[in-house]
Order: structure tokens, then C-alpha cells, then sequence
């Protein structure tokens, strides 16, 4: 029995063989260019990166929104030798961020800002896969996600809340923080103190005769002497370390920090002398011919259970304020407690 094919047969076979690889030919550009045009339509830029970190593969988004180049400008090429678009530090980054993720095979996702064919900067989270073939990682495929106005509404609302933290912490008329706040400072200046040896001092300020100037101007105009003294006090205790506060009334407190007593002293000094200086219009001139405060200032240093509460400390301080009113007001009495 001969089984071997004639050549009719042959060719039939041969002929049904072409045919059949032309339609799986056909099929296959079918595919590719639905996968082609999905890739495209796809708004979220996506690429393909080999081993070497070639680009193999991208759609539109990525080409043009991200690059600004048409995709034979970018496949067949890598990072560094897209050097017009991608500036060198950029591509050292990303590149070292490819080669972790080629390391350890597996998912990798991050945030990042990136500056835009547009000229534009816009924050993206990018979110990686290495690409496998019987094993072995052969490269990996990225797709950026633009959470620009996430970003911004994020930013947007860390700053509202902490413009209302801001409000909760300051006093409405004068800027200054406010005796809410005072109260949590002292008492966490004081808790070091006592842990950790931490001085500070504590200055306690009171307008002489406000009442009198409140009767005689009104208080619209009070609320103004309010504010100026609060802008003296701001500008004579401008450090990042000061903390500068409206108790109430006319009374404000300022908690800083010196090198030596004599400092503290001076400092509170400079500023009862600065308010005088100003010459603000007074009513009660049995003191001085313009607006003046008195002070009491100390350095709280010790760490014995007569000032173990701020209750305690703030009136030993607050005693030394008394005792400049009595003593003839326009003063700055200080101890060591």
C-alpha cells in the first residue's frame, strides 16, 4: 500500500495550510489592532518597558500627554535616551525605581508629580507589574493614574483645617493666641519642666487704668489700643520660640525662652518700654503721659510641688503683676520661682 501523497495532494494540503495561516494571520491583526485602538482609547496613560528598560509599547495618553512625542519617537528607546523630555536626575529615579520592581518581581505603586508635555505639573499614583514568560520577568507593564485634583482638594482641605485649627487656638480681636491655648502651652512647658528640667519663663502683662481709657473713649477705641499693644507685643517677642497670648481684657501673657535671668528680665523690660515709647494717648497720667503696662516675669526653673500644676505656677507669676500695680504700676517686676 503506497501512502505516500500525490502531488495534487500536496498542493491541496499546501493550499489549505496557506489559507488557514492567512485567516489566524487575519485574526491576529484583527486582535492587535482592537487591542491597539482599546490601548488608545484607554484615557489613563500605559507603556511597556522590556528588561532593559526599552519601551516596547504605548498608547496616546502616554505619548502624548506625558512626553509630548509621537510613540516611533519613544518605543525602541529608553529613558536616557529620551533625554529632551525626560531630564537625567528623573531618569535615574525612575529607572532605579524599575529595577527594585524587576528585583523583586510583583506589583509596585507609588505616588509621584510629573511635569506634562503641557508644561503642566500634575500628580499621578503609578501602579507597575512585572511581566512574566514561563518564570522569568521579561518586563513589566505601567499605568498612571492622574490624581491631580485629588491632590488639590487634599491640599485644599489641609489648609481649611488648619485655618480652623488656627481659629480655634486665636483670640478674634488682637491675632494673638488665645487663653485656650495658652493654658495647653503653659501646661506642656511645664510637664517638661518637670520631666526633663526644661525651663522657661512666663511674662504676665496688664494695661494701667484700661478701665478709665474704656469709660473715657469708649470701647471701640479700646478694642484699637487693644490691638496696638498686641501688635508691640508681637513684633518684641518675634521669635519662632515665642508664644505670645490675649488672657482676657487687657491682660496678655507671653511664654519664651532666655540664655540667663538678666534676659528674661530685659526682654520683658524692652517691651514695657516699647509701649511706653509708642505714645499712645492716655487718661490717667499719674504715671506717665502716654499708655503704659505693668509686668510680671519669672523664670520657672524649680521643680518643687509649690508650682507642680499651672494653677499654682501661673499665680505665683500673676502675684509679681500685683505687685508692680501696687508698687506704682508702669514696671517690671521679676523673680526666680
Amino acid at each position: 500500500m503506497n501512502d505516500k501523497l500525490s502531488y495534487e495532494e500536496l498542493l491541496n494540503k499546501v493550499n489549505l495550510l496557506e489559507s488557514t495561516l492567512s485567516q489566524v494571520s487575519h485574526q491576529v491583526d484583527l486582535n492587535n489592532n482592537f487591542l491597539d485602538i482599546l490601548f488608545d482609547t484607554i484615557p489613563n496613560p500605559i507603556f511597556y518597558k522590556n528588561i532593559d528598560g526599552v519601551y516596547e509599547h504605548c498608547n496616546e495618553a502616554f505619548s502624548k500627554l506625558i512626553l509630548g512625542l509621537e510613540k516611533k519617537q519613544i518605543l525602541g528607546k529608553n529613558l536616557y535616551e529620551l533625554k529632551n523630555v525626560i531630564p537625567e536626575e528623573y531618569a535615574e529615579i525612575y529607572t532605579k525605581k524599575d529595577e527594585e520592581l524587576f528585583d523583586n518581581p510583583g506589583t509596585q505603586s507609588y505616588s509621584t508629580m510629573v511635569k506634562c508635555a503641557d508644561g503642566k505639573d500634575r500628580f499621578f499614583d503609578l501602579h507597575k507589574v512585572t511581566f512574566m514568560e514561563e518564570g522569568k520577568v521579561i518586563g513589566l507593564v505601567g499605568l498612571m493614574l492622574d490624581v491631580t485634583d485629588y491632590k488639590k482638594a487634599a491640599i485644599q482641605l489641609e489648609e481649611k483645617n488648619r485655618q480652623l485649627k488656627e481659629l480655634t487656638i486665636t483670640d478674634s480681636l488682637t491675632k494673638l493666641h488665645n487663653r485656650r491655648y495658652f493654658e495647653r502651652i503653659f501646661e506642656d512647658k511645664l510637664n517638661r519642666l518637670i520631666r526633663h528640667n526644661y525651663r522657661f519663663s512666663l511674662a504676665i502683662i496688664d494695661i494701667d487704668f484700661f478701665k478709665s481709657y474704656n469709660d473715657t473713649f469708649g470701647h471701640v477705641i479700646g478694642d484699637e489700643i487693644l490691638v496696638k499693644v498686641s501688635d508691640i507685643i508681637k513684633k518684641t517677642f518675634c521669635r519662632k520660640t515665642d508664644y505670645t497670648f490675649r488672657l482676657g481684657g487687657e491682660e496678655f501673657a507671653v511664654i519664651y525662652r532666655t540664655q540667663n535671668r538678666k534676659d528674661t528680665y530685659e526682654l520683658a523690660e524692652k517691651l514695657r518700654l516699647n509701649i511706653e515709647k509708642t505714645k499712645i494717648k492716655t487718661v490717667n497720667t499719674s504715671v506717665s503721659n502716654y499708655l503704659t503696662v505693668s509686668i510680671g516675669v519669672a523664670d520657672i526653673i524649680t521643680q518643687n510641688l509649690d508650682i507642680s500644676t499651672t494653677r499654682k505656677a501661673y499665680a505665683k507669676v500673676d502675684q509679681l503683676l500685683y505687685e508692680a500695680k501696687e508698687s506704682g504700676r508702669n514696671k517690671t517686676i521679676y523673680r526666680l520661682i
